[in-house]
């Protein structure tokens, strides 16, 4: 049956209309690659393979996420006004004309009732050894001796970043203010803080702080209740003052949901991780809380407990803190136990994101046979806002926690526990030892996923490039193998110079490593050219692709 649409018949569409239609609209399909946009090169700027921004084919090449190796906690709660708790979500901040880093944390009393959070400073030269200066600035059970900050009204001050480009020496540093809600505070050490008078940001208690100094941008990730729980909505500013209308930005999904269940099952069944106290029964049984109030939060789901994002090389990377909750905490029932992954996304515009690693956790949680003393990151796993990039790489600082809802205090029921029932190892774990701690892990620089290949030689062919610089660089690692690159142009064929036949075969392991080919070094000649690159690898992983 057809109809008429501004006087000319319109045919119903068959079913092989929609199977040219999708064929022609996959990537590199039904188009020459003369035809296809180009991707300009910038020099310096490195090309990643998280998505398929300059991906045109990829052949027998395996595309991997990377996970960063743990160097295990680095800030402890070792002092008394650390309470037992220490937790970030700040990473360290590189203080140029002090030669050190600064990093602002949270100390946690075990029982809220009897003292107050804490906000506090510690220093580092290398940043794997602390200390904690004392500051003189707050009175700590009669004392100044300590690196207490003097957060004002004795808020919530744990979203800390340097500006060093802001011209008032005294709104150096700049941070979120507020456990409900935040208020933008300025401060000129980190250590003395200002309110500004502008309007309080709607947030609930979790979120991060980021400065994107390319950009000249703050963004401010605001917690709030979306379709699956915790959610994060997102607002910029350009001078720390003006503030742009929340929006919505990220949150789990239906993916999500389904992928939650079976990620609740293995941790239960795993017996080398650590287990949460309150565990419901598995859904699939029709069982439902009897607190209908409660059931409207969720259990056995996921949801985005908080999210670390920072701009790298063009775009965003984030870390979102996905929370598992697995059961009713008792005897309050105003919340949920369960344990927290950080998994690994992208996004290009802070709004389409690309989830990776299928979804797997980025950095996990250690396992049992670590001890229990000393093994902080068994439960509760909190990104700060970005990693400190040193050197060749990049160091993610996390805060891990034993457990959401503590073992030691109360019995299944949620009736108290008395602590003489604990054993020593129990006791060396609660009593003795601290319940969270600041973390490391090291990643290798635009370590995030790779492009591998095994011995049977893979091809990546890229889609159009506008070069510009003079030399092509690549980051790989293939000690014992190898790469090859050779240029085509806009119509696939040979570049004379940089065909097949001229590219040397390289190996190594190097972040930087300069591309050759026999007759030249030097890309130069291409400039504002469109060419294709075709990269051969055979043994080896390939994370970026850039020009200088």
């Amino acid at each position: 049956m057809s109809a008429k649409r501004n006087g000319e018949p319109a045919v119903s569409p068959r079913p092989w209309m929609f199977a040219i239609l999708f064929f022609l609209l996959l990537p590199g399909q039904g188009r020459s690659a003369a035809e296809e946009e180009p991707v300009p090169l910038e020099p310096g700027r490195k090309q990643l393979f998280l998505d398929e921004h300059i991906v045109g084919e990829i052949r027998n090449l395996d595309r991997v996420m990377r996970r960063p190796a743990k160097r295990g906690a680095v800030l402890l709660p070792d002092r008394p006004s650390d309470g037992r708790f220490t937790a970030t979500v700040s990473a360290p901040m590189w203080i140029e004309g002090e030669g050190h880093y600064k990093m602002v944390y949270e100390g946690r009393p075990l029982r809220y009732a009897e003292e107050s959070f804490r906000w506090a400073l510690a220093t580092s030269r290398d940043g794997l050894t602390w200390e904690k200066p004392d500051l003189g600035a707050v009175d700590f059970r009669g004392s100044r001796a300590n690196n207490l900050i003097a957060a004002p009204e004795n808020k919530r001050l744990w979203h800390v970043v340097h500006d060093p480009d802001d011209p008032d020496p005294a709104r150096r540093y700049k941070g979120f203010l507020g456990h409900s809600g935040r208020r933008p505070v300025v401060s000129p050490d980190a250590v003395h803080w200002t309110i500004l008078e502008v309007p309080v940001l709607p947030s609930g208690d979790a979120g991060t702080l980021t400065y994107d100094r390319e950009r000249r941008q703050f963004l401010g990730l605001l917690k709030f209740g979306g379709k699956y729980g915790r959610s994060y909505n997102l607002s910029v500013s350009k001078d720390f003052v003006n503030w742009s209308e929340p929006r919505y930005f990220f949150s789990t999904d239906d993916r999500d949901q389904e992928h939650a269940l079976e990620v609740i099952r293995r941790r239960i069944a795993d017996p080398g991780l650590a287990r949460p106290l309150f565990v419901d029964p598995d859904p699939s049984i029709g069982w439902t809380p009897p607190d209908v109030e409660f059931r409207n939060r969720g259990i056995w789901n996921a949801q985005s407990y908080n999210i670390g994002v920072f701009p790298y090389e063009g775009l965003y990377i984030g870390l979102p803190m996905i929370f598992y909750p697995t059961g009713r905490r008792l005897p309050e029932r105003r919340n949920a136990d369960g344990f927290h992954l950080i998994q690994l996304a992208m996004t290009r515009d802070l709004q389409r994101w690309e989830r990776l690693g299928n979804r797997e956790p980025f950095i996990g949680p250690s396992r049992l046979d670590q001890g229990l003393a000393g093994n902080y990151d068994r439960m509760q796993l909190m990104p700060t806002n970005r990693p400190v990039e040193k050197e060749e790489e990049l160091w993610f600082y996390y805060s891990g926690f034993k457990w959401r809802v503590c073992p030691y205090d109360r019995y299944l029921d949620g009736s108290p526990r008395s602590p003489d029932t604990l054993n020593p190892r129990e006791r060396a774990d609660y009593v003795d030892d601290g319940h969270s701690a600041i973390h490391l892990a090291v990643l290798r620089r635009d370590g995030f996923v790779s492009l591998d290949a095994g011995r049977r030689e893979g091809t990546l062919t890229t889609r159009p490039l506008v070069m510009s610089g003079n030399r092509l660089w690549v980051n790989l690692d293939a000690p014992g193998g190898r790469i090859r690159v050779e240029v085509l142009d806009a119509h696939g064929g040979p570049v004379p110079g940089f065909s097949g036949a001229d590219s040397l075969s390289l190996s190594g392991d190097r972040t930087r490593f300069p591309i050759r080919w026999s007759g030249s070094d030097s890309v130069a000649r291409l400039n504002g050219q469109t060419v294709v690159l075709r990269i051969h690898l055979r043994k080896g992983s390939l994370y970026a692709l850039w020009t200088e």
